[in-house]
């Protein structure tokens, strides 16, 4: 469900960021300085959420769960795969990539790359990528 700032009561003093390990939450360019977490690299932590003095973060409902219900990972049948929580995306179809402990080689696209039937969920989100070539290949 990834988290959101609730600008409106935001005081912009970066206590959450400071805690976030995949530097999901930035600066906006606003006056007050208040900030925003990007739900592609948040990867539904929590480790900012009692760190914001005001209480201003709070879970987005709109947002899969990284790792929650509806996450292909979750799965026995993929235990071998790790997710890059969007710190690598497919230059392709723009979804998050995924290391493979028995391919032992960087980590891929599952759809382009390895031309599996499912990725992040978030993916469905994505507006600024192209659709995935493997995708493409099969309409």
């Amino acid at each position: 469900m990834s988290f959101r700032v609730l600008d409106d009561v935001c005081i912009g003093c970066g206590a959450c960021d400071f805690s976030c390990p995949t530097g999901a939450l930035t600066k906006t360019d606003t006056f007050l300085g208040l900030f925003v977490i990007d739900p592609f690299t948040c990867n539904d932590c929590a480790e900012c959420v009692p760190k914001c003095p005001v209480l201003a973060i709070e879970p987005d409902p709109a947002w899969p769960v990284c790792g929650g219900h509806g996450c292909p990972l979750t799965s026995k049948r993929l235990d071998e795969f790790e997710c890059t929580f969007w710190q690598q995306r497919c230059p392709s179809c723009g979804t998050t990539l995924w290391a493979s402990a028995a391919a032992d080689g960087p980590a891929q696209c599952p759809k382009c790359g390895w031309g599996m039937k499912v990725s992040c969920p978030r993916s469905r989100f994505l507006t600024d990528a192209s659709p995935c070539e493997h995708d493409a290949a099969h309409h």
